[in-house]
């Protein structure tokens, strides 16, 4: 009995003193200053952000956060200015736990992700991403390890040598779900040529409905086409991730994990760009007309500089990426030695500062309306010729800024513009449900365009829609 007393007692004291610490750090923190998110968000960040990350919700709410609330220290301060010389007010920084910021100002952005900014990736957060103890660069948080491996993938990224793929894109142009898995390991998974057939993808062919052995197939089949792609005997027609870090010499299990890693990223977010731009333009047929007749008069480009410099189809694809933001993810980073000063508030070295380019994307001074699809913030009423906005090009981070710029965004580019060049030159693109939700806005309306309001969504790491976009596509009749 006595030895249950002391037990309980001592538990007692433990949790008193937790609660005790947990307390006073959360208000006596130099964060205690400023706004939280919400109840007990200084306390932990399981009593808001985590409820908000799991319903798939933390970043559609925190801008609103951002906008309602303000700096509890200094009065609001300037986001931007407008082209109207409006101020722009919104808290920058919002606690979302006991040593985590969440920041909405462009001018922070460009402090911590610039160029040897001091600010490092989260090794939590980016830790969560590692394949099979690897990390890849994505997950690398060391700047000098980063800064190797991003030259070593230079080699295929580069916009210099991006041409070389153009052949590898041309090849699956009409299999696009299959561009990343030939690409990363060599080989395709054969997605669209196996639908057409009335036939299962081999790699998912005997799961259930809730896929239980995906992951299992996926390392199979992963590790048998690093298996293949050894063999010195293998010629592969295009070059491949794979083999360019092997012959750099990166040991081969972390050149299979950086391919793999390589592989979510780059068909989660180029296939829903693709699908969003796709459905945009279905509702726009005067738009696809004239976009066959940019693409007709230089006789259906494949190349990446013809194809992005034809307005109507750089417009298009410049506002796809901006509209669907594939990519949500919040972008924590650790703030450096010595601490700093942010927006008026002394922030301590080894706090976590976090924001995603998502919000910077939607930002309503930046893109007017900016739940609406419309290639015209991109080129001017004629649509022969692009048009200059040094706000808007500010703000446009879907591929985040400064060292961590995402590797392959010239390939995301590549992939669009032959994407949606391919499928108009070749088809008339409808909706498939016509009972649509007429957007009109002032200021967003041209006689070749109809603005699409953007599909209800929640967003986790990737941005999931929770309606269909369904299109419906003919052979275009050419006329």
């Amino acid at each position: 009995m006595t030895i249950l007393l002391l037990t309980s007692l001592v538990a007692l004291c433990i949790v008193v003193v937790t609660v005790f610490k947990t307390v006073t750090k959360a208000h006596a923190s130099p964060l205690s200053r400023i706004p939280n998110a919400g109840w007990g968000a200084g306390y932990s960040r399981l009593i808001w952000a985590f409820r908000q990350e799991y319903r798939g919700n933390v970043t559609l709410e925190l801008p609103k956060l951002h906008e309602t609330l303000g700096s509890s220290v200094v009065p609001l301060k300037p986001l931007t200015w407008v082209a109207t010389n409006l101020i722009v007010l919104l808290g920058p920084l919002i606690r979302i736990g006991p040593n985590e910021l969440s920041f909405y100002s462009i001018d922070i952005y460009d402090t911590v992700h610039k160029v040897n900014s001091g600010f490092v990736k989260d090794p939590r957060n980016y830790g969560e991403f590692v394949q099979d103890e690897h990390p890849a660069l994505f997950s690398i948080t060391d700047p000098q390890e980063h800064a190797k491996r991003r030259r070593i993938l230079g080699q295929l990224f580069s916009r210099s040598n991006i041409e070389k793929l153009e052949g590898l894109m041309l090849h699956h142009i009409d299999d696009f779900l299959t561009f990343q898995a030939d690409f990363s390991f060599g080989e395709a998974l054969s997605a669209v040529s196996a639908w057409s057939k009335g036939e299962e993808v081999a790699l998912v062919s005997k799961n259930d409905e809730k896929a239980t052995f995906l992951p299992l197939q996926y390392d199979e089949w992963t590790y048998k086409a690093w298996v293949r792609n050894k063999d010195p005997d293998r010629k592969s027609q295009f070059p491949n991730l794979l083999n360019v870090m092997v012959s750099a010499g990166v040991p081969t299990q972390t050149a299979l994990s950086e391919a793999k890693e390589n592989l979510g990223p780059g068909t989660d977010t180029t296939s829903a760009s693709l699908a969003h731009i796709l459905y945009a333009l279905s509702w726009n047929p005067t738009y696809q007309q004239k976009l066959y007749q940019d693409l007709a008069s230089r006789g259906f480009p494949t190349d990446f500089n013809t194809l992005e410099n034809i307005p109507r189809l750089r417009g298009c694809v410049k506002e796809g990426i901006r509209w669907a933001g594939a990519s949500v993810a919040m972008l924590p980073r650790v703030v450096p030695k010595g601490g700093v000063e942010l927006c008026g508030n002394f922030v301590p070295e080894g706090t976590i500062v976090t924001s995603s380019p998502v919000w910077y994307l939607r930002d309503k001074y930046a893109y007017p309306n900016p739940e609406l699809f419309n290639p015209y913030r991109w080129i001017d009423d004629s649509g022969l010729n692009t048009t200059e906005d040094v706000l808007r090009d500010k703000f446009y981070v879907a591929f985040s800024k400064g060292a961590n710029t995402c590797i392959a965004n010239h390939f995301s580019y590549l992939e669009l513009y032959m994407s949606v060049a391919k499928m108009v030159a070749n088809f008339e693109i409808s909706p498939a449900n016509e009972q649509h939700r007429h957007a009109q806005a002032a200021g967003l309306n041209n006689a070749d365009w109809q603005p699409v309001q953007l599909p209800k969504r929640k967003e986790w790491v990737s941005a999931v829609v929770t309606e269909p976009l369904l299109i419906k596509t003919v052979p275009r009749r050419h006329v």
